[in-house]
């Protein structure tokens, strides 16, 4: 038994007298999606790949620390096959007079992206196993 295509009445949602299907036609399909109207909701347009860069950055905007830097401490190898080797240092404000300074040197990579990226799921380990992020507590006294 083979498969014979569609004939373009029937393709273009047509109805068939023969069959009997006299159901309206499905609408078109839109082009164009009508846009969320919600703010509380980011959803970016298109395939979205969290890198450990963005979760590091995300991270310490919720807990109001300063900016990751990214240093590439290490270039090696030919310059058609060279590694990049990546510093990341974050400085984590604790209380009114503490601070813990994190930094971690990732693999070498052989994009700079990607040693970067090395880097900071370094940190991102380091900080989860310290408990952060910590949740704030919500019930502080008001003085």
């Amino acid at each position: 038994m083979s498969l014979l295509p569609c004939p373009p009445s029937l393709a273009d949602g047509e109805d068939d007298d023969r069959s009997g299907n006299h159901s309206p036609p499905a609408p078109p399909l839109s082009i164009n999606p009508p846009a969320i109207t919600s703010s509380s909701s980011r959803i970016p347009p298109g395939p979205v790949k969290l890198t450990a860069r963005t979760c590091l950055y995300e991270m310490c905007a919720q807990g109001h620390w300063n900016r990751p830097v990214f240093d590439c401490c290490n270039e090696e190898g030919p310059s058609n096959h060279r590694s990049f080797t990546y510093k990341v240092s974050i400085e984590i404000k604790e209380g009114s007079n503490s601070n813990l300074v994190v930094e971690c040197i990732g693999k070498p990579k052989f994009s700079k992206k990607s040693a970067a990226d090395s880097a900071a799921e370094g940190v991102l380990w380091y900080l989860v196993h310290l408990g952060y992020p910590k949740k704030p507590n919500r019930f502080k006294k008001l003085r």
